[in-house]
């Protein structure tokens, strides 16, 4: 695979409240698909749903089969790993679930609670080659003759631990609704209990149980597989394995970021309903709008609503998320934020490709930021895999970076007109009325001078970037049945650049033609012979506020004193989480 580590997340059914909170699960996977990391993401059933389960099985008399109760309270996690799915494709994150069956995940004992004792990977791994997100529903495998059986309560831990053991994963992570391991209850009242930094099995199996399934941790123990355990968007987990012990003080609570939204079209409405799911981690102080009596999908306290949008970007927020879109009220809303002391996140790409240098410059002179991977590709993470590489290391760049025309091409045939195909898209929520600079090519042109920028190459402005319009005329050799592509590229040689954003009949063998829908695809190749391939989707309200939060996300993380490129350093340093070779 050419991505940089494998990595197991298992959210509980103490994370998994209801089935709103399974967004947060997708912020957690993407904050590490983005990074480049494969994700096996295992799910237990939603909170209560076993235990209503099991008292439902009861009603069948006191004393029935071990296996038909098993079959019926494993569908708690057959169901939540679904719903995981559909919210990961609705966000346009790549993913397949996988069954107990389909991976012969096999387990042996009492059918309620059993032990996995085997497992074929070459499923998990077919599809983390493909890009796609694991899902796998936790506590749930089956015997030998094929039938269902669990593995106890809390048994979702001990299927991380197995799946990452056996897939030899770079971590495993039990994502809890605690920032860690402590030595008791820290809700309990009375002295704070001590929290671990790092501990051992044995300190782990000292515990009640009620954190970490014991027989996982017996598990992790015989196998010398390290794991962490800690919060939703964590940064200081604890990690539990040889040790030594080490604790820390305090634990990891950093305040809510106040935020000042400006917009709340299609995706300001989508960021403000997840922003709204978060409030341990965002206030929402001031959102400017342009009619602020009108009637609107999400609902708001009036004082929260401004018709100014300087007034809104100039509150002192922490951080102000720019979503008006258009190029010089957006520029001045963000030059006004950043002079009031707030850092920025935005998803304009004609403000960044336009004006981007200076406003990197502002921010930096004010120590603060300014973020906007939603401006390249909604929630394929293309200026984030640049990131983790030097600039001089990118040879050339290729791939579908405006997911509008790519559902239109999509739809081209005998039938259907280019009009027809643009109907459709709008219907969608895909294309705006005026889609005209999707249309003329000119919004992956900013892309382009996006990334251009992130790997220190000059483009020319925007207009003089070559680009094929898409029209009735020049779309008519599409609707032949040949596979035709809207193919922005970006070549580096020897210090020079060039760019084009082309109509380009593909080879079906190529990846860019199997970009379907609004789906975005990127091709990018490095100096060293490698090269890696990004998915997502680049269009609608989802994709694009999954990005932003994924920003305003990283920007808890890094202003809570330990941020991702700090991480990066100690996950490096320590040479991973497995203790043995």
């Amino acid at each position: 695979m050419s991505t940089r580590e494998l990595i197991v997340l298992k959210f509980g059914g103490s994370v998994l409240a209801d089935e709103a909170s399974l967004r947060r699960a997708v912020h957690e996977v993407y904050r590490w698909k983005r990074r480049g990391d494969s994700v096996v993401a295992v799910v237990s059933a939603l909170s209560g749903a076993t235990e209503t389960l099991l008292e439902k099985s009861r009603t069948f008399g006191d004393s029935p089969a071990p296996e038909a109760v098993a079959a019926f309270v494993s569908t708690g996690e057959r169901y939540s790993a679904a719903l995981l799915n559909l919210h990961l494709d609705r966000c346009g994150i790549p993913s397949k679930v996988l069954t107990p069956a389909a991976v012969n995940l096999v387990a042996e004992g009492d059918p309620l609670d059993a032990s996995p004792t085997g497992l074929d990977a070459s499923r998990i791994h077919a599809a983390l080659d493909e890009g796609r997100v694991v899902v796998m529903p936790g506590f749930v495998a089956h015997d030998h003759s094929g039938h269902p059986v669990v593995l106890g309560r809390g048994g979702s831990d001990l299927t991380a631990l197995f799946l990452a053991d056996h897939l030899a994963a770079t971590r495993c992570v039990l994502v809890k609704d605690v920032d860690g391991l402590y030595e008791s209850d820290p809700a309990a009242g009375g002295p704070a209990p001590k929290r671990y930094a790092r501990a051992t099995w044995d300190d782990a199996l000292a515990t009640d149980g009620s954190i970490v399934q014991h027989k996982a941790v017996h598990f992790a123990r015989e196998h010398e597989l390290e794991f962490e355990l800690g919060r939703f968007n964590g940064t200081r987990p604890t990690r539990v394995g040889r040790g030594p012990t080490r604790f820390e003080s305090g634990g990891e609570r950093v305040a809510p970021l106040r935020v000042a939204l400006l917009g709340l079209g299609t995706v300001g409405t989508g960021v403000c309903e997840l922003l709204r799911q978060l409030p341990e981690q965002f206030e929402l102080v001031s959102t400017a709008v342009r009619e602020p009596a009108k009637d609107r999908a999400v609902a708001l306290p009036p004082e929260l609503l401004t018709g100014n949008v300087l007034e809104a970007a100039s509150s002192g927020a922490d951080v102000v998320v720019e979503l008006i879109g258009g190029l010089e009220e957006a520029r001045e809303a963000i030059e006004v934020a950043l002079r009031a002391g707030s850092h920025v996140v935005t998803a304009n790409k004609r403000v960044i490709a336009k004006y981007g240098e200076p406003l990197r410059s502002l921010a930096g002179r004010g120590g603060r930021t300014i973020r906007y991977s939603a401006a390249v590709g909604g929630s394929t993470p293309v200026l984030e895999r640049l990131a983790h590489r030097s600039p001089s290391s990118v040879r050339s760049l290729r791939g579908i970076l405006n997911g509008t025309t790519n559902f239109i091409l999509g739809l081209l045939g005998p039938d259907t007109s280019l009009d027809e195909a643009i109907g459709q898209a709008r219907a969608r929520g895909l294309a705006e009325l005026d889609s005209s600079r999707d249309l003329l090519g000119l919004d992956a042109a900013d892309k382009l001078r996006v990334i251009a920028r992130e790997l220190d190459l000059h483009l020319p402005d925007t207009p003089d970037i070559p680009r094929d319009p898409l029209s009735a005329e020049s779309t008519r050799r599409c609707r032949n049945g040949a596979i035709f592509r809207h193919v922005a590229s970006l070549y580096a040689r020897n210090g020079s650049s060039s760019a084009g954003v082309l109509l380009t009949e593909l080879d079906p063998a190529d990846p860019l033609a199997r970009a379907s829908g609004e789906q975005n695809v990127v091709q990018i190749e490095y100096h060293d012979g490698t090269s890696e391939i990004v998915r997502g989707k680049g269009a609608g309200r989802w994709p694009t506020a999954e990005a932003v939060v994924a920003d305003l996300l990283e920007l808890s993380r890094s202003l809570s004193g330990r941020g991702e490129e700090e991480l990066a350093r100690l996950e490096i340093r320590e040479h991973g989480y497995r203790s043995r070779p």
